[in-house]
């Protein structure tokens, strides 16, 4: 889709909803489920899913944007389960897989990234 703002025009890809909407909802899911689930302190969580401890405090209170918070409700509980469980006990790759998870059942197109998974 397009849009023009101030002459420039922009597109607004696949790539670009799955980096502004789908993984910081999947994010957010995740530490939620670090947090209340396994008591999982704001500090270790950030070591867990690699963003500052800010970013974690920012999560934990639903300091995010409405179109993050109706993503977060369509991600499979699950799946979040599975990884924040996976991830808790440092599986490697887990963060990884889990975003791939999540952004592919989301999204109706297969991306480039989810053949690393």
């Amino acid at each position: 889709m397009l849009h023009k703002y101030n002459s420039v025009i922009t597109v607004n890809s696949k790539y670009e909803k799955a980096y502004k909407e789908v993984i910081p909802a999947a994010r957010a899911a995740l530490i939620a489920e670090l947090s209340n689930t396994y008591g999982i302190k704001e500090d270790s969580i950030s070591e867990y899913v690699e963003i500052t401890q800010a970013a974690i405090s920012k999560y934990l209170n639903g300091k995010h944007s409405e179109k993050i918070k109706a993503t977060m409700e369509k991600i499979d509980k699950a799946v979040i389960k599975e990884y924040a469980e996976k991830i808790k006990n440092q599986t490697p790759q887990a963060l990884n897989k889990y975003l791939c998870t999540v952004c592919s059942r989301l999204n109706t197109f297969e991306c480039r990234f989810s053949a690393n998974r």
